[in-house]
């Protein structure tokens, strides 16, 4: 029997042509892909958060001055630097707990949440006791107040506490949660500075206020989690240490080099140069770190969906292609704002008085989108258990710092050390995950 109908739209032309059915099936595909709708997410909340930071940034740079706000964002630095050992274990937190939601595991969640609470709180104290024993040697290093290295220490402990909960939220797909404690931190990160520094507390107002932003984090993903696994029993956890340990060695050199290349050459650059020097690579930097937490999202949505699919045996190469595309989309956008608007993006962040840090920001801005492709690479090879990039990422590392050490003439000449040595890392981890093609999927637990 004829379809009459079929040849009636043929006639009426109403067939849609194959390139527009390619295109409904890609948008189709987009629409329901969950990596894409995590994403999205993930990316809102993260700008929340980025744009709280940089208000608060905004609000202390133009309130302290040039040479007070360096020496703040110094210390800001070194909090992220001392903060290390929660971004090592993340990944494998966030990976563990990925295995144990596809088996839709909650009493070994629960154990899982119980011991990386009870781990990082002793930690954080311990953070505290260096802190204070610490402050002299501390303050003399990086030029500030004896007080202010304790402030530091407690930073740090609520930041290790902060991130290592996000793992869990992370590695479950909790998205929602990780989001409202993203925008959370970022509110309180921004009341607190404003009230602070407008009562005349300055520099200890700053560090106070950037504290209360990851601990009002903290105290809601804690009773997210609580509320969550209150009611499942808590399991013990039998790990697989030998993968555990190779992961966290490829975390560890991830993390270190993240950490390292986007917060060591500040400590550096306020040792080696002058306040008002300092001060400007300040802001270069920190609109430089723009594009690094504009494109934060990423590797953070990355991971768990490769995790899930190498445990199933599943082609990962797809989630990896779909994240780079989007990070190249964001990294293109933001290197042509910075290279257009550079100056007015200096304006909004700190002010008339940093103009001199203009020329910096574009290739700064690239060592940063060089760092997020690392970071993204790095996150995949976790998931998928290659790890053979941890040597040559540290060696890369340890390189650059050491070149800026040894070659710090010029402002100019330390970005153009961290474009370089970026851009080295980024190949080395590429060829390192090309070299361990057909790992086969195993999980972390027994």
């Amino acid at each position: 029997m004829l379809d009459l109908h079929k040849d009636d739209a043929s006639m009426n032309g109403s067939v849609s042509p194959p390139g527009t059915l390619v295109l409904r099936r890609g948008f189709e595909r987009l629409r329901t892909s969950a990596i894409v709708k995590q994403s999205l997410l993930v990316f809102s909340a993260g700008m929340v958060l980025n744009v709280c930071g940089f208000v608060a940034h905004a609000v202390a740079s133009r309130q302290l001055g040039v040479v007070a706000y360096g020496g703040l964002y110094a210390l800001i630095n070194a909090a992220l630097i001392a903060s290390l050992p929660a971004a090592f274990v993340a990944p494998v937190v966030a990976q563990l707990a990925a295995e144990f939601r596809a088996l839709h595991d909650d009493g070994h969640l629960r154990g899982l949440s119980d011991g990386i609470a009870s781990g990082f709180a002793k930690l954080g104290i311990l953070y505290l006791v260096v802190a204070f024993v610490g402050a002299i040697p501390f303050s003399h290093f990086l030029h500030v107040p004896v007080w202010s290295p304790p402030l530091v220490g407690l930073l740090a402990a609520v930041a290790l506490f902060v991130n290592a909960l996000r793992a869990i939220a992370q590695g479950t797909q909790d998205f929602v949660g990780y989001g409202i404690s993203n925008a959370v931190e970022g509110v309180a990160k921004v009341a607190g500075i404003v009230a602070l520094v407008a009562i005349g507390l300055r520099l200890g107002g700053g560090l106070v206020g950037f504290l209360l932003g990851p601990l009002c984090a903290l105290v809601y993903l804690g009773i997210r989690l609580y509320r969550r696994y209150a009611g499942s029993r808590p399991h013990w956890v039998r790990y697989d240490w030998r993968r555990i340990l190779n992961a966290g060695a490829g975390a560890a050199a991830a993390t270190t080099a993240i950490a390292l290349m986007g917060s060591a050459d500040v400590v550096l650059v306020k040792h080696y140069f002058a306040p008002h020097a300092a001060g400007l690579y300040a802001a270069a930097s920190l609109g430089g770190k723009m594009l690094l937490y504009l494109v934060g999202f990423v590797p953070t949505v990355l991971l768990p969906q490769a995790a899930d699919r190498h445990a199933r045996g599943a082609r990962t190469r797809e989630v990896l292609a779909g994240s780079l595309a989007m990070l190249s989309v964001v990294a293109l956008f933001g290197i042509a704002i910075f290279h257009f608007f550079g100056l007015i993006v200096l304006h909004a962040l700190v002010g008339h008085a940093y103009d001199a840090a203009a020329p910096l920001l574009v290739r700064y801005g690239v060592a940063m989108i060089l760092l997020a492709l690392t970071n993204s690479l790095t996150y995949y090879g976790i998931a998928t258990h290659r790890l053979a990039f941890t040597v040559p990422l540290l060696i890369c590392t340890l390189g650059t710092l050491a070149a800026i050490v040894g070659m710090h003439q010029t402002l100019d000449r330390v970005v153009e050390i961290m474009v370089v040595g970026n851009l080295v890392a980024a190949l080395a981890v590429g060829v390192a995950l090309l070299f361990q093609r057909g790992t086969s999927g195993r999980r972390s637990t027994v």
